[in-house]
């Protein structure tokens, strides 16, 4: 397991090198500049500025500069935000968006996969019917959607939950329930139709023919089989999260990374936007490495 570790790691530096080109083509080639995106300067103050950041080099030696400081873990300045480096608003912005993703994943982990066992088990009844409808709900209702609806019930309507920012541990609710709900939907379906293959498997008639009790059949036998799938999904979801984080945040209001990003893609801040994308792509590499072992771990087939 430590040389497939190894090799990843290793096979994760030329990932982020194409990530990090394409992202850096990408953004030089969208129109403007980051002093052009504010209001009226002087062509002099511009040009000034532009030196300052070595913005007016060429794109090649801006790249050679960038990778430069990379090398040495340094994001570069922000344009839009004075005196801060991309590395401050990271680690500005990173617990808050850790915190909301990470209990979104968590909400929908504790929901999705009894939920989805509850539906295999009472497959064709009212059970599953009812949770086949909560899946469709939770799939069919794009998280901007959500987001406005819980905002008028629990905070305009009844005023029982923040509507945002990040003043208390209750603003993290309604953010987390928002991200949340699309990914609950997708782990019980998952959870399901993994359940039902399960439940027909022979080694499920042996472990009740033995007489175990039914606790030990679905705590034992069942569940580490049947939750397979749903760890393989929880790489994608995790890029899934960090992508969704976005448009939570912006409606939130909260301060995390996303929120950053979205500003900086506005003003044209390519420090900012080339420093989350990179940040986000190690996250994505990293946790989906995780789950590749953890997967290993769960399943004695898998040999690494």
């Amino acid at each position: 397991m430590l040389a497939y570790t190894i090799k990843r790691l290793l096979g994760a530096i030329p990932t982020l090198f194409i990530l990090l080109t394409l992202s850096f083509i990408l953004v030089h080639a969208a129109p403007g500049s980051p002093f052009s995106m504010a209001r009226e300067m002087p062509p002099e103050v511009k040009a000034n500025l532009e030196a300052k950041y070595h913005l007016d080099e060429p794109i090649y030696e801006q790249y050679g500069r960038y990778l430069l400081n990379i090398a040495h873990f340094d994001f570069g300045p922000s344009y839009q935000y004075k005196d801060t480096t991309v590395n401050d608003l990271i680690a500005e912005g990173f617990p808050v968006s850790l915190t909301i993703g990470g209990f979104a994943l968590l909400l929908a982990l504790v929901l999705g996969v009894p939920l989805g066992m509850l539906a295999a088990v009472r497959q064709n009844r009212i059970t599953d019917y009812l949770c086949s409808a909560i899946a469709l709900g939770g799939i069919s209702m794009p998280s901007f959607v959500i987001a406005p609806l819980l905002i008028l019930w629990a905070a305009v309507y009844n005023d029982w939950l923040p509507a945002g920012g990040v003043d208390s541990w209750q603003s993290y609710i309604l953010p987390v329930i928002t991200l949340a709900a699309m990914f609950t939907a997708y782990i019980l379906r998952i959870m399901r139709a993994s359940t039902i293959e399960v439940l027909r498997s022979n080694f499920v008639r042996t472990a009740r023919a033995k007489g175990l009790s039914t606790a030990r059949v679905y705590g034992v036998h069942i569940l580490p089989a049947a939750i397979l799938p749903v760890v393989s999904y929880l790489g994608p979801a995790a890029a899934a999260i960090l992508t969704g984080s976005v448009v939570i945040e912006e409606i939130f209001g909260m301060p995390g990374i996303g929120r950053f990003f979205v500003n900086g893609a506005l003003n044209r801040d390519y420090t900012l936007v080339l420093g989350i994308t990179l940040f986000y792509g190690l996250i994505v590499i990293a946790f989906n490495l995780v789950v590749d072992l953890i997967y290993g771990w769960l399943d004695p087939r898998v040999t690494y």
